[in-house]
């Protein structure tokens, strides 16, 4: 019948819709509680089974990042990390490591490619001299925890105006390392720890006033300083009994990409 018909392509789509998922998670933790449903249709277990799932993924996501680290202050920032169970994401540079990187990533927190020297001449002087950069950093990323990474975060970010005396540099690099198979995050909520801020209190009213303002948050925070640091639990805190979801970025997370400026 039409009736049956429509059901029939209705199921189909939700079918389609759920195994599109990324969070397999979420899918088995839902399997289990389906199956105690008694008198349910398969197209009523599907479109429970997507409502639920809509619901998990519609949790808030905070995607916290460090830049400029490894330092003194990167084990502080493990522990807080350990200590609420929450993983995070660490672009790093050329700074000497005791060590942090290989704890990054054992605890299984991301690392992501910042920069060898932060020296903005050198580095937007041509692509091929950002790409030795970057290349450089990778390097020590995998002689320190034996794997290589795919994330990158830009010295300025994709929007800065430090490279504007190479025109078109960012554009081109925006397009060039994504080409090579890194994917390029900057951020939505800004700490402001490398700007105005000087304290702990202004950097956590900085980042929750920021993270209220958004579904999916991309936090920036910078390790080398300590009155940041000191911000870190509070702002986790805050986040967990808010009911916001704090995950590391991967390769697949969504792309958060400043308007380019030059």
């Amino acid at each position: 019948s039409l009736k049956v018909t429509e059901q029939e392509l209705q199921l189909k789509e939700y079918q389609e819709r759920v195994s599109e998922l990324e969070s397999s998670a979420a899918e088995l933790l839902l399997s289990d509680e389906l199956q105690s449903e008694e008198g349910l249709t398969d197209l009523e277990q599907q479109q429970a089974m997507w409502q639920s799932i809509e619901e998990t993924e519609g949790l808030h996501k905070v995607y916290l990042t460090f830049d400029d680290g490894p330092c003194k202050n990167t084990d502080k920032i493990l522990k807080i990390l350990k200590d609420n169970d929450v993983k995070a994401t660490f672009f790093v540079t050329g700074s000497g490591s005791n060590g942090e990187l290989w704890r990054m990533h054992k605890a299984g927190h991301s690392i992501g490619i910042h920069t060898l020297s932060h020296d903005y001449d050198a580095i937007y002087s041509s692509e091929e001299a950002y790409f030795e950069d970057l290349n450089a950093v990778q390097d020590i990323i995998y002689r320190e925890t034996g794997e290589r990474t795919t994330l990158v975060r830009f010295p300025g970010g994709g929007s800065n105006l430090a490279s504007n005396f190479n025109k078109g540099i960012m554009t081109r690099l925006a397009e060039a390392v994504q080409n090579a198979g890194y994917q390029y995050f900057d951020w939505n909520v800004d700490s402001n720890d490398a700007g105005g801020a000087r304290t702990a209190e202004q950097v956590a009213q900085n980042v929750i006033e920021g993270v209220k303002k958004q579904r999916v948050s991309v936090v920036l925070q910078h390790d080398i300083h300590g009155f940041s640091v000191q911000a870190v639990e509070e702002i986790i805190l805050w986040g967990l009994e808010n009911g916001y979801q704090f995950l590391p970025l991967t390769p697949d997370s969504p792309p958060m990409h400043h308007d380019i400026l030059n």
